[in-house]
């Protein structure tokens, strides 16, 4: 069976603006009851407390998604809460309640219409945010755990980025941009290039060494960007539209390069509009509203 390399569990995302008072007390007493919990689950999980923790903690989740705020605090605390004379704005789900695995060696789309949730998961995924509740693991330890100053260099190291946009510095060569996540993971000096080299090869661009990206087709720039995800050889790479600014034949030969580089090992979570790119992954997972509306 393969590894699961990042698991989220009932992961949520929840964003509050304006003066919602109500709203703000409500989500803080969740937010307690969340972290006493995972507490008395990390120390024993077979507390017999932990169904209770569960039930109480799933309705205040019910009960807030929908907007009875002061329900769902006195449920929480046995106290009432008055809304106040300014008490108005609006709560956003991000994300409700997300559970998913990602196992070694998949090559996964997430798709979705806009405003969905898929951003906010990939940041999630990627590591750059931090959930309102619920827990991400990545190789089955738990990041909230982890010191934030470890975070960039567990980024480095273990996760890989290629956007819509490539993202390459203009006034460095390919072999430059490529060497750049070498530096930021402190790869040994003398080593870099060669392993920058050898990216580039893999993904068919070693006679363009020294090009800039201006020197560079839109496909040749995102091979160069995938080389650079990859030069680090992480557990995961993550896609954002990584095809959005190419044709369609342009298109499939990325893909088709992404799923030579998938049977060679490497995991891929692919987020993108476009049927036919899902098309190459294994296994599309579909977001709505914040939830995982179905597996395909």
């Amino acid at each position: 069976m393969s590894e699961v390399i990042l698991k989220l569990s009932n992961l949520r995302k929840i964003y509050i603006t304006g003066n919602l008072r109500t709203a703000k007390k409500a989500l803080e007493e969740i937010q307690k009851l969340s972290v006493t919990y995972e507490k008395l689950a990390d120390k024993d999980k077979n507390n017999k407390n932990l169904k209770e923790y569960e039930k109480l903690l799933n309705n205040a989740h019910k009960l807030f998604y929908e907007e009875k705020f002061e329900e769902c605090y006195t449920s929480l605390t046995q106290k009432i809460i008055t809304r106040g004379p300014r008490n108005t704005g609006v709560v956003i789900h991000a994300l409700n309640g997300i559970n998913l695995e990602i196992k070694q060696g998949e090559m996964v789309a997430i798709i979705g219409p806009s405003g969905s949730g898929k951003t906010t998961l990939l940041s999630m995924l990627g590591l750059h945010d931090t959930p309102t509740t619920g827990q991400i693991y990545l190789r089955g330890k738990k990041i909230s755990s982890i010191k934030s100053s470890k975070l960039p260099d567990i980024r480095s190291k273990e996760l890989g980025f290629v956007f819509q946009s490539f993202d390459l510095i203009p006034t460095m060569t390919a072999l430059e941009n490529v060497v750049l996540p070498l530096k930021y993971s402190k790869a040994p000096a003398k080593e870099r290039d060669a392993l920058a080299e050898e990216a580039l090869e893999l993904v068919g661009m070693s006679n363009r060494l020294y090009h800039t990206p201006n020197q560079l087709s839109g496909g040749q720039k995102q091979r160069v960007a995938i080389a650079r995800a990859i030069v680090n050889k992480p557990a995961i790479i993550f896609g954002d539209e990584l095809t959005g600014e190419l044709d369609i034949k342009t298109t499939k030969e990325i893909m088709q390069l992404v799923t030579k580089l998938n049977k060679q090992g490497q995991t891929f979570v692919i987020v993108t509009h476009n049927p036919e790119v899902a098309k190459f992954c294994q296994r599309t997972i579909m977001i709505v509203d914040g939830r995982v509306a179905r597996t395909l």
